[in-house]
């Protein structure tokens, strides 16, 4: 007797199990294209979570009457990311966009970009020998970024000549107007007598 009240028992709660009202259709996920949660939630849950959507949705709808949101710093102004989805990379290249990040992408890109650039560096440097260090270190990468296996873009940006750009630099070293000697010096504040 106590094996068939058992069976009753277990079929009586797979029954419950299999009964269960069925869970609304997530309408939201499916607008937006969003995934369901995987978890399946309680009525009590459902409602729950409607009621917290419904009271937003109300404080919202309050505050867009009474004006809170016009005259926003950013309206109607294109943002990248929402309007161009299509880029699985937007959130990556509006954060580089975002912090100024520069000198990532392939070696054929970024080498360019270094070329053109290249005389603004090379009057930073301080010494003849410095200049000459740093266009060797340039033709070394464009060497090694031509000799790349990984595919990418053609590096077509030239090797330079380390003797030509060091007298470049030193012209426009000396073109730079200097102070006139005879011309006498601003005295510092602390200099100065009364």
């Amino acid at each position: 007797m106590k094996h068939s009240e058992d069976a009753a028992l277990n079929a009586a709660r797979y029954k419950m199990k299999q009964d269960h009202e069925p869970l609304p259709v997530d309408e939201y996920a499916q607008a937006t294209g969003m995934a369901s949660v995987a978890e399946p939630k309680t009525p009590l849950q459902i409602y729950a979570q409607d009621e917290a959507w419904e009271v937003a949705n109300s404080v919202l709808d309050e505050a867009f009457a009474r004006g809170d949101f016009d005259n926003l710093a950013l309206s109607e102004q294109k943002i990248d990311h929402l309007t161009s989805n299509d880029d699985p990379d937007w959130w990556l290249k509006s954060m580089m966009r975002r912090e100024q990040i520069t000198g990532l992408g392939p070696p054929a890109l970024t080498l360019r970009v270094e070329d053109e650039q290249m005389e603004q560096t090379l009057d930073r440097l301080p010494t003849e020998r410095a200049v000459r260090e740093h266009i060797e270190d340039f033709n070394q990468r464009i060497i090694e970024a031509r000799r790349q296996l990984l595919g990418g873009p053609p590096v077509v940006t030239a090797l330079r000549d380390a003797t030509a750009e060091v007298l470049a630099w030193q012209q426009r070293r000396a073109s730079v107007t200097e102070p006139d000697p005879a011309a006498p010096a601003k005295r510092r504040w602390w200099q100065r007598k009364n």
